[in-house]
C-alpha cells in the first residue's frame, strides 16, 4: 500500500505505483476540484502541492498531478484545492481572485490558487514579480492574464514579509496560518508524517524495470503504458539529490531538480545560465525534472545537457558498488543510444567551477520564449587570458541526432585572439560540423543558419567591446 497524508487525513491506496495522482484524486478520492486538462503537465489545471518532510520541517512544491506517479506520494503530504479551503467563506487568495475578476469559467482557478499557495509556502519575502512568475505554468483560456497577474501581485502584499528565517520552518507555517492563507491543520502535518509507517522498500530491478527520476517527460508521453509496469523511483535516494562544491569542482547529484540548481546558486556567477534556467519548462515541471533524467533522456535539444556539455562535464556511473566516469560528450553514441549498460545508474555530474577568466553563455530559439522546447540551442564557455582563447567548449542542440559537443569548432578557437574574424571562423566551422534534418521545427538549412547566429551571439554577448556585432550578425 502507498500511504501518505491527503490534505488533513492519512490516506492509503492500492493503486499501482505507476498510476497518476490526478486519477487517484478524481476517481478514487472523489476530490474533483483538481481539474483534468492536458494530461501532459502543460496547462497547470491539475496543480497540487507535494510536501516532502525534511530533517526539520516540510518543503512544499507545486507539481502537476497528471504526470505525478502515486508512488511518489508515499510518506509525503499531498494538498489539493479542497485542502486549502477555509471552513467558511473564501481564503484571502480566493478573495483576491474574485476582487480582481481573475476567474470566468473557473476551470483553471484551482490550479492558480495552488500555484500561488506554493509560492507563499516557498518564500519568506514575497514580491510582485516573482508572485506573477509563479503562475507561468498555469494556462487560462478565457479570463485574460492581466487580471490574473494583478491578483498574483496583490497576493504578495497580503502575505507580507514572514518573520521566519526559513520557508520550511514551523514558524513560517504559523505565519501563513495566522494570515489565514493556510488552514490550521497544516501545523499538525509534520507530526502526522513522522507517526506514519512509511518505510521505503527498494524495488527489485529486472530487465523489464523502468527507472524513473522526475518522470516529467516519461509520464507525459507514456503514462498509460507505465501504469502497470515495474518501476524503480530514484527520488528517495537522497544521496543523489545533493549539490556541493568541493575544492574547485561542482558536483550535482543526478536526482537534483532544475529548481534545486536554481535555489543552490551554483549558476549565479555563470553568465546567463541561472536566468536561462528560469525559462526551462514551467515551475511545476522544474520542481520535478532532474539533471539525470534530462541527460539520460538523451533528447537532442535538452537544455540542461547542452549547458553541461559546454561546462565540459563528466558523469559518474554506478553499477552496484563499482563506479566509473565518462565525459558527457562521449556518453551519447547515437539517437537515444547511451554509454550505459543494463544495471548501471547515472549517479552524478561534475564540472570544474568557473573562475573569473571563464565566460559562458547559453542561447535558445524556440517558437515562444517561455515554456517551449528549442528549435536550436547552444552553449559556449571560453577560458580567456590576455585577450586570447585558451580553451573553448561549444555545444549545440537540434542539429544532430544527439546533444552535440562541437569538437572541431572548439578546437579551432584554441589559441585564437578574440576578434570578429575569430567569431566568423567559429560560425563557419560550426555550420560545417552539424547535420540537422528537416522536421516540424524547421528545415535543415534553417537550423544550420540559426546555429551560426547563436554561435555569433555567444561572442557578441560575452565580448561586446571586442566584436563588431553589425559585421558578424
Amino acid at each position: 500500500m502507498i500511504s501518505f497524508i491527503l490534505n488533513d487525513r492519512e490516506y492509503a491506496t492500492g493503486l499501482p505505483p505507476g498510476a497518476v495522482t490526478l486519477d487517484l484524486l478524481r476517481e478514487e478520492a472523489g476530490l474533483t476540484g483538481t481539474r483534468e486538462g492536458c494530461r501532459e503537465g502543460d496547462c497547470g489545471a491539475c496543480t497540487v502541492l507535494l510536501g516532502t518532510p525534511l530533517q526539520q520541517g516540510i518543503e512544499y512544491r507545486a507539481v502537476n498531478s497528471c504526470i505525478l506517479p502515486v508512488a511518489e506520494l508515499h510518506g509525503r503530504h499531498l494538498v489539493t484545492i479542497e485542502g486549502v479551503n477555509p471552513e467558511e467563506g473564501l481564503s484571502p487568495l480566493q478573495q483576491v481572485i474574485v476582487d480582481e475578476g481573475a476567474s470566468q469559467c473557473g476551470f483553471c482557478t484551482p490550479g492558480i490558487i495552488m500555484s500561488l499557495t506554493a509560492y507563499l509556502l516557498g518564500t519568506v519575502d514575497p514580491d510582485d514579480l516573482r508572485a506573477a512568475d509563479s503562475l507561468a505554468g498555469n494556462i487560462c483560456r478565457c479570463t485574460g492574464y492581466v487580471s490574473i497577474s494583478k491578483s498574483a501581485k496583490t497576493v504578495s502584499g497580503i502575505a507580507g514579509h514572514s518573520p521566519a528565517e526559513c520557508c520550511t520552518s514551523r514558524e513560517h507555517l504559523e505565519w501563513l496560518v495566522e494570515k489565514e492563507i493556510l488552514p490550521p491543520y497544516f501545523l499538525g502535518v509534520e507530526t502526522m508524517l513522522h507517526a506514519m509507517d512509511a518505510v521505503e522498500s527498494e524495488a527489485v530491478v529486472s530487465g523489464k524495470t523502468v527507472t524513473v527520476a522526475g518522470g516529467t517527460d516519461l509520464f507525459a508521453a507514456e503514462a498509460e503504458d507505465l501504469r502497470n509496469t515495474d518501476l524503480r523511483f530514484l527520488s528517495r535516494k537522497t544521496g543523489m539529490n545533493g549539490i556541493t562544491i568541493l575544492e574547485n569542482r561542482v558536483l550535482i547529484g543526478a536526482g537534483a531538480t532544475v529548481r534545486d540548481i536554481i535555489d543552490s546558486g551554483v549558476f549565479c556567477n555563470s553568465g546567463n545560465l541561472e536566468r536561462s534556467l528560469q525559462l526551462v519548462a514551467s515551475p511545476q515541471v522544474r520542481n520535478r525534472a532532474t539533471v539525470g533524467g534530462n541527460i539520460v533522456n538523451a533528447s537532442p535539444i535538452g537544455d540542461l545537457t547542452i549547458i553541461f556539455l559546454a561546462l565540459d562535464a563528466r558523469l559518474r556511473i554506478l553499477n552496484g558498488s563499482d563506479a566509473r566516469e565518462v565525459q558527457l560528450k562521449d556518453f551519447f553514441r547515437g539517437y537515444k543510444l547511451l554509454d550505459l549498460s543494463p544495471g548501471e545508474l547515472l549517479e552524478s555530474i561534475v564540472y570544474k567551477e568557473l573562475d573569473s577568466a571563464t565566460f559562458i553563455n547559453f542561447e535558445k530559439v524556440a517558437m515562444r520564449k517561455h515554456l517551449d522546447i528549442a528549435s536550436v540551442n547552444s552553449a559556449a564557455a571560453f577560458s580567456v587570458s590576455g585577450g586570447r582563447i585558451e580553451k573553448a567548449d561549444i555545444s549545440a542542440g537540434g542539429v544532430a541526432p544527439v546533444p552535440l559537443y562541437l569538437e572541431r569548432t572548439s578546437a579551432a578557437l584554441r589559441g585564437m585572439d578574440i576578434t570578429t574574424d575569430t567569431a566568423q571562423l567559429a560560425v563557419r566551422t560550426a555550420r560545417s560540423e552539424v547535420s540537422p534534418i528537416d522536421d516540424v521545427r524547421g528545415s535543415a538549412e534553417y537550423k544550420k543558419l540559426l546555429l551560426g547566429k547563436l554561435v555569433a551571439a555567444h561572442f557578441v554577448e560575452l565580448f561586446p567591446g571586442q566584436i563588431n556585432a553589425g559585421e558578424l550578425l
